[in-house]
């Protein structure tokens, strides 16, 4: 297990470039803290931001939500959304955005691609498979669980070349290569950035956890256990849709994750044949 203390992410502070968690980020998590979170008011806030509202509103028009006529204000968004999924939204939105133009050793267009395909894949499967797991947290932790990667690739310029070396060394984890070449990880990067968002103290744990190919030998039942199993097998489909291979995670942690979702090869192979006709 990845073990991260202060001095780590003091580390990660004063060397890397990590994005700040936003003005309109804060202002929504404030209105949401209290007991009874006022709709117009949240509502009102995310308007502001005008390239927010218009993710919002494309997002929620899309096949994803399948609705029968479309959702032209913010309003009716969160009511019909909720205020944990217009959440979800913003975060996801405002995130993409903070790399946005920054100059990065590979493309940032490409990975918010294979990220956002990922994070759908992933609720996809859990409504498919009746798995009682938030779609909001699934899309979160899909979204986020690779966000290291931009931060790793925006200090380092030959971070390209670390990405090709994983790929054709499976028998080793990608942290333990970042490790190795630069004392620190995407993981733990990724950690600190979730944590500096505020993100649920859940999903920060998985996403400091998603390389871990031990992470299911005791199986326990547990939530965290369902979500990871899923975000290993989104993961698996969307790098077979785009490189037609297995992802080097994928034969260490294949049984497990059928054990967990309670699987077999044909239910797999049904998955990737529905989802290839909505990825990107």
């Amino acid at each position: 297990m990845i073990q991260v203390d202060d001095k780590v992410l003091a580390d990660i502070d004063r060397g890397f470039s990590v994005p700040a968690q936003p003005e309109l980020l804060l202002k929504l998590q404030k209105l949401m803290s209290v007991s009874e979170p006022d709709i117009n008011k949240i509502a009102d806030t995310i308007s502001q931001d005008v390239a927010v509202s218009a993710t919002i509103l494309k997002t929620i028009n899309s096949p994803l939500y399948g609705l029968a006529r479309s959702i032209s204000d913010i309003k009716k968004s969160v009511r019909y959304i909720g205020l944990t999924g217009i959440t979800t939204l913003v975060t996801s939105s405002l995130l993409k955005r903070s790399f946005k133009d920054k100059k990065a050793s590979i493309p940032l267009d490409d990975f918010w691609n294979n990220s956002s395909n990922i994070a759908n894949s992933a609720v996809f499967i859990a409504k498919r498979l009746k798995k009682r797991i938030s779609s909001e947290k699934l899309f979160t932790l899909g979204l986020f669980h690779d966000c290291g990667i931009p931060v790793m690739a925006m200090k380092y310029e030959n971070y390209r070349s670390t990405l090709t070396q994983a790929e054709q060394n499976p028998s080793e984890t990608l942290p333990d290569i970042e490790e190795k070449a630069y004392n620190v990880s995407h993981a733990t990067i990724g950690y600190y950035v979730a944590t500096s968002w505020r993100l649920p103290i859940d999903i920060c744990q998985l996403i400091l956890r998603h390389h871990e190919r031990e992470y299911l030998h005791k199986i326990d039942g547990s939530t965290d256990q369902i979500s990871f199993a899923i975000l290993k097998l989104a993961e698996n489909i969307v790098y077979l849709h785009k490189h037609f291979r297995e992802s080097a995670d994928w034969p260490f942690v294949r049984d497990s994750v059928l054990t967990v979702l309670d699987i077999d090869e044909d239910d797999i192979a049904d998955l990737i044949e529905d989802l290839n006709e909505q990825l990107i």
